[in-house]
């Protein structure tokens, strides 16, 4: 069963302010892969993270997402330049 990908209005507006519509299309075609198989597109983070999932897009931008597993949901928590993850 696929899951369903949730963004949240705050992370809708940052992707908006920071991504033009070429690359907000492409983010939203790598988001869609999340749906059949997201542990195989995302990577766990550890601690203090834990719990916390993440993809690379663009080799400059961190998407941050929450799968729950009984849900069947997945919830996007961050999205951010590399730069800002330090």
């Amino acid at each position: 069963m696929p899951y369903e990908i949730v963004i949240p209005d705050k992370i809708q507006r940052i992707i908006e302010k920071k991504l033009d519509k070429h690359l907000r299309e492409r983010l939203y075609n790598k988001l869609l892969k999340l749906e059949n198989a997201p542990h195989s597109y995302a990577k766990p983070l550890r601690h203090p993270l834990t719990g916390i999932w993440e993809i690379h897009f663009e080799k400059r931008w961190r998407v941050l997402l929450e799968i729950h597993e009984s849900d069947n949901i997945i919830v996007i928590v961050g999205f951010k330049h590399k730069n800002e993850m330090r």
